[in-house]
């Protein structure tokens, strides 16, 4: 897989159309922490808004709370929400994928949990505009491979209707 290449063809445009996904979600933060073990204040997602199960697809949202004390110190006079949160974003987006695929669902399952995951590398990252205090963020993410123990995604994060990073990273399940 040539990530350069992947990542080059989707700085400017969407991976997919949210409005297109088949599976209209309106999932919060209690639902989506039935499903990763991230919580307050690490929990980056405020929703999942869809998904599809057959071709692997989620949008995740978030609002950039301006008084987020991430935007006091980067940078002072000048906020921009740091890119390292934004593969984070992306990262847990996929975590909720995964979820939804290898349990070839569509809703949450009464007996629901995290799975316990490690991060094991971002093969690769552009940042292309800022994320600023006060905009809502819709996060896009798609597999490219799941199995047992390994799942890679391409992800997204869109603001304003502009892509503000793009990633492909990769996480191993104990």
């Amino acid at each position: 897989m040539d990530i350069e290449a992947l990542l080059k063809s989707y700085r400017k445009k969407p991976l997919f159309a949210e409005a297109d996904l088949p599976v209209k979600a309106g999932m919060n933060q209690n639902d989506i922490c039935r499903i990763i073990p991230h919580r307050k204040s690490f929990l980056l997602l405020d929703s999942i808004t869809g998904f599809d199960i057959k071709e692997g697809l989620i949008a995740c949202r978030r609002h950039l709370d301006p008084a987020d004390p991430v935007f006091e110190g980067h940078f002072p006079g000048t906020p921009i929400y740091p890119g390292v949160l934004q593969i984070e974003m992306i990262g847990q987006a996929g975590l909720c994928l995964h979820y939804f695929v290898t349990n070839n669902r569509e809703t949450l399952a009464a007996d629901a949990a995290p799975v316990m995951l490690r991060a094991t590398k971002i093969l690769g990252a552009l940042y292309l505009e800022p994320l600023l205090p006060g905009m809502e963020a819709v996060i896009l993410g798609r597999k490219l491979s799941f199995d047992s123990y390994f799942a890679t995604i391409i992800g997204q994060v869109i603001a304003d209707g502009k892509v503000c990073a793009v990633a492909v990273g990769e996480v191993v399940f104990p």
